[in-house]
This record gives C-alpha cells, sequence and structure tokens, in this order.
C-alpha cells in the first residue's frame, strides 16, 4: 500500500457538511479525498436532529440522498414563535406563500447513514477514514506548493483542502485564519420526549430572559414525539447535576403543557454556546466550509443549512474552475467563492446574535417593545413573507 498519496482536493472532516460537500463536488465530476480521523458509523451519534430548510433539500435532491431522507424525516408546517408564555406571538405560515412545509427534522442517525451509503458507492469519492491528523504542512516550495496532512504510517497531499471539520477546527489554526468570537454564557440543553398530544407538525420557540425554549415536530407513531433545544444562561449551573425530576420540573415551568404530559426519550446532553465567524474564508489553499468557518446561536436552527450553502456554492465555483481550466487554488476561483457567500453569512449571523441578545434582556419596558415589535411583524406581511422565505433557503442573499 503506498503511503504517499497525492489528491488535487481532500475534504478534512467526514461529518453531515463534509459528506454533502463531497457528494455535491462528486455530481460535478469532480474526484475528492474525503478525510476522517474516526471510523465513522451511523450508530455512534448521540440521538440528536438536524432541521433541514426548503432550500437544503433542493442540494440534498441533487446528490440522490432526498428521498431516502424526506421519507424519515418530519414535515414543519408551521412556527410558532411567542415571548415567554404571553398571548403576543408570531405565526409563520408556508401556505400563505404557496408551499408546503417551512422545513423538515430528520433524526442525525438516519441522516448520516443515507450519505455513508451514497459514499461508499461513489466512485469519485475516495473514503480514508482512521486517518487522525497528527502534522499538517502548508504550501512551501519545499512541498511544492501542496497541503501535507501526515499521520502514523502515512501521508496525504492536496493542492486544495477543504476544512469541513467542525466548529473546533484545528485546520482553521493552521491556515493562520482570524475570526471574531463571542461566548454567549449560556448553554444549550438537547433531549427528545413523547408527549400525549400529536404535534401537528408545530415547531414551537419560546424567549425568556434566561434563553429560548424550541420545540421542534419529529416523525414518529401518531406524531407523538419532539426534540427539544432548551437554552439557559450559565448562571443557573450545570441542569445536568439536578434529579430527574428537579430537571423535569425546570422544563415544564416553559413547556407548561403544550402538548400535554410528556416523558423523556433521551438523555440530556449539554452544549456551551459560542458565535465566531472567520474574517477570511480561506488562505494558505485551505478552504473552510460550514461550522469551521461560522458557529451561530442555535436560536432558528439554521446552523446545517448555512454549511450546506456554503458547500453547494463552493462545488459550483470548482466546477467552473473545471471548466475553465483553472487550477481549484486559483485565487480567482476562491474569490468568487467567498464574494458569494459574505452577505448570506453575514446576515444570518447578525440575525441570530441580535435577537438571542434582544430577547435576552429582562426589562419591562423592552418586554413591552418586544411584545409590540412582534404584534406588527405578525400582521406585516412583506416582513413575514421575506423573513419566511429567507429561513426556508429559497431567497438567500449572494452577490
Amino acid at each position: 500500500m503506498k503511503k504517499n498519496i497525492h489528491h488535487n482536493l481532500i475534504i478534512l472532516g467526514a461529518g453531515l457538511i463534509g459528506m454533502v460537500l463531497a457528494l455535491r463536488l462528486a455530481k460535478e465530476g469532480i474526484k475528492v479525498c474525503l478525510v476522517e480521523k474516526k471510523k465513522s458509523s451511523a450508530k455512534d451519534l448521540d440521538g440528536r436532529t438536524t432541521a433541514i430548510s426548503k432550500g437544503s433539500s433542493l442540494v440534498l435532491r441533487k446528490i440522490g440522498a432526498w428521498d431516502d431522507i424526506e421519507k424519515n424525516s418530519q414535515k414543519i408546517q408551521k412556527i410558532i414563535v411567542s415571548e415567554g408564555l404571553s398571548n403576543h406571538k408570531l405565526e409563520f405560515d408556508p401556505k400563505t406563500q404557496n408551499y408546503d412545509s417551512m422545513g423538515y427534522i430528520v433524526d442525525n442517525n438516519i441522516f448520516k447513514g443515507v450519505l455513508e451509503k451514497l459514499i461508499k458507492k461513489n466512485s469519485n469519492v475516495i473514503f480514508e477514514n482512521n486517518f487522525d491528523v497528527v502534522n499538517l504542512d502548508l504550501p512551501t516550495r519545499i512541498n511544492r506548493n501542496k497541503v501535507v496532512l501526515k499521520t502514523k504510517g502515512k501521508t496525504l497531499s492536496c493542492n486544495l483542502l477543504l476544512a469541513a471539520d467542525g466548529r473546533f477546527s484545528k485546520t482553521r489554526f493552521h491556515a493562520e485564519i482570524k475570526h471574531y468570537y463571542h461566548d454567549y454564557n449560556q448553554t444549550a440543553y438537547v433531549f427528545n420526549i413523547k408527549h400525549k398530544e400529536p404535534h401537528q407538525a408545530l415547531a414551537l420557540e419560546r424567549f425568556f430572559p434566561s434563553g429560548p425554549l424550541a420545540l421542534l415536530p419529529m416523525k414518529s407513531y401518531k406524531n407523538k414525539k419532539s426534540s427539544v433545544v432548551w437554552t439557559v444562561e450559565n448562571s443557573y449551573g450545570n441542569l445536568l447535576k439536578l434529579s430527574h425530576n428537579q430537571f423535569l420540573g425546570e422544563f415544564k415551568k416553559r413547556y407548561k403543557n403544550f402538548f400535554g404530559e410528556i416523558e423523556f426519550l433521551s438523555k440530556p446532553i449539554k452544549f456551551n454556546l459560542n458565535v465566531f465567524s472567520c474574517y477570511k474564508f480561506y488562505n494558505n489553499n485551505i478552504v473552510l466550509v460550514g461550522d469551521a468557518c461560522q458557529a451561530i446561536h442555535p436560536i432558528a436552527g439554521q446552523g446545517f443549512n448555512l454549511g450546506v450553502r456554503d458547500s453547494d456554492v463552493l462545488a459550483d465555483s470548482l466546477s467552473e474552475a473545471k471548466n475553465l481550466g483553472l487550477e481549484f487554488e486559483n485565487e480567482f476561483v476562491l474569490k468568487n467563492y467567498s464574494t458569494k457567500r459574505i452577505a448570506d453569512k453575514f446576515l444570518l449571523i447578525q440575525a441570530t446574535h441580535n435577537l438571542n441578545k434582544l430577547f435576552s434582556i429582562n426589562s419591562k419596558a423592552i418586554g413591552f417593545i418586544r411584545n409590540l415589535g412582534l404584534n406588527i411583524f405578525n400582521k406585516s406581511k412583506f416582513l413575514k413573507k421575506h423573513s419566511m422565505l429567507y429561513a426556508m433557503g429559497v431567497n438567500n442573499f449572494e452577490i
């Protein structure tokens, strides 16, 4: 077996975005090597779900994944947003824009399993798992301007490295790409519940000063299962240290039996929340994609969809380079990708950041203004239309 192998393109990270990008490039007839540090398995995930926008479903259809994903996903046919337990609410109904859903919720185990099957049978994708990068060398004259990845007993090199290794990306550091960072001092608790009443394809988001609570409908028998993303300030301490009944009691204060009595279907897991955004999307023959390039607050469930749009535009840019006879690492090619993605990224990062900030202010005066704003927004067909289409991924901001 060869110990030193060269590829034109390497994707580092075989998570959801890394696999979508690999399949999207393969669809364009571009060969790519997909590198993962561990042996991938659809069984080793933690039961979390992913929100897929209407726009992202079109990309998944392009790569031949959507039919298997759709039949295992739950449509979101309405979203209700409210301030706490008040009657002031904002409703998003896609039928007003002639769509049957806002998006879909799918179990990550199923999602990853579908993508892995497509990867394994695609001749344009070489899958290198169990490749834990211990050293990454940037382009120099000595290595002929290639990016070099090394692990024990094996070396890979490429003209262009596409980093999809997540929000804790080491590649971002090696590429010497600086970024803005802000810690929200909030923790998200994620778990699944079964409830007495059917969810009727409804997603609920309630904003409290301590953080938002989101209920996302899941595909299940009689539609009585939902995924929960519950955010609280770190001043509340680690809620996982509470007893089951104590944790349930705190949750019910915000849930208020919206779908009736509940039981937990999974053990809550927690994530510290922060936002970061890179000042550049590429450097030193390395391009950042998805959470490696930006991480946003889960307040709108748009992190995955932002990464899908990265992948789709990057694949188009590299396909155009191929057709023009340009090297993938050409400055013009990478600049084209960066220019097309900057507005969308900036808008969504700012929107989620400021929305979380606005609803975190515990003030009666600000609360009055928020409720007034919700009422005005709910009555404005123009505002609802464009915010809904953007959230659905069918009205994106590209230059």
